[in-house]
Parts: C-alpha cells; sequence; structure tokens
C-alpha cells in the first residue's frame, strides 16, 4: 500500500517517526537547520560519526546523491538518515530530490520504518524552492516504500507549509 504524504508545521525533529531524513552538506557537518539542531539535542557523538565517514573517505567529502545513515542510543529515532541533495555550492534539482528521497526511502526498510519524518531538502541553505522541491517528490507520492506507511514533511513556519501544499495537493495538511 502506499504511504501517506503529510504535510505539518512545526520543528521536524518534535515530530514522532522511526526513521529521520534530513539534508547533508558534502562534509556531514552538523552546522545549519535540522543538523544544528539536532546537534543541540542529542549531543556530539552523531557528528563525531559523521565526520569519521568523511575522514575515511577520498576525497574527504561526500558526493551530491548519496545517503549516509546513523543510529545512536540517544536518538528518539531508529536512525538519522543523511541525504546530500547539494554539491559544494548548494545546488540541487527535483531530479535529484526525487533519486535522493526514493533512495532514502528505500534505506528505511532495513529499520523497518512505518512512520518518517523528511525534511524539505535543498530548500534551506539549498538553493531550490519549495515548488522544486515539491516537483521532485511528487512522483513518489502514491508509490510503494515497504514497509513505510506515513511521509510527514515538516516545515517551521504555516506559510511555507500553505506553500508547499500549492505545489504538492496530493499530500494532506495536517493541523
Amino acid at each position: 500500500m502506499p504511504a501517506r504524504w503529510i504535510l505539518k508545521a512545526g520543528n521536524l525533529l518534535d515530530e514522532p517517526a522511526d526513521v529521520l531524513i534530513c539534508s547533508a552538506n558534502p562534509h556531514l557537518t552538523l552546522s545549519g537547520g535540522v543538523g544544528s539542531d539536532a546537534l543541540a539535542r542529542f549531543g556530539p557523538a552523531m557528528q563525531t560519526a559523521l565526520a569519521q565517514i568523511v575522514r575515511e573517505r577520498s576525497p574527504h567529502y561526500i558526493p551530491r546523491g548519496e545517503v549516509i545513515a546513523y543510529s545512536g542510543d540517544s536518538l528518539p529515532y531508529q536512525a538519522v538518515l543523511h541525504a546530500v541533495a547539494i554539491d559544494g555550492w548548494y545546488d540541487s534539482s527535483p531530479q535529484i530530490i526525487r533519486e535522493i528521497v526514493a533512495k532514502s526511502l528505500g534505506m528505511t526498510a532495513d529499520f523497518g520504518a512505518r512512520r518518517v519524518a523528511l525534511a524539505a531538502l535543498a530548500t534551506g541553505f539549498g538553493h531550490l524552492s519549495l515548488a522544486e522541491f515539491a516537483e521532485g517528490i511528487r512522483p513518489l507520492v502514491g508509490r510503494e516504500f515497504t514497509p513505510v506507511a506515513e511521509v510527514c514533511i515538516c516545515l517551521l513556519e504555516d506559510y511555507r507549509i500553505d506553500e508547499l501544499a500549492r505545489h504538492l495537493p496530493e499530500a494532506i495538511v495536517a493541523h
């Protein structure tokens, strides 16, 4: 059965979920947006592990399109999936969003995730508009990502939820 897609105003980290999918930069530094909030809430263990992953790469970065999973005892999730949807200049595209969200949702099966919280990838520090993000997501709505039953996209501001809803009418707006 296809997952339900929900749009909700609020902090993504406050949304109950089995797996969190958030934006990551190519160096996996938790320096802005959801990443910096996660660092403040859950402590430095995730940043330490992510830094080690980057150090072990040659060259020392994660290319756009990769998703790095992190699990840890301090998290309220089974995993946080760090989706690198931008390049070093913070550029992305609807095609990249479609590919990386599909890859991320496919990875959630490894964690038995039924409920996923998803950031609006590449729309904060990244250069994508919410319309472009929706264009990337739209082909995924209605697809099955077993065992995922629900994908909740959270944005802090109500007006951004309204804008995303205009571009993604297939999703349900939760109040």
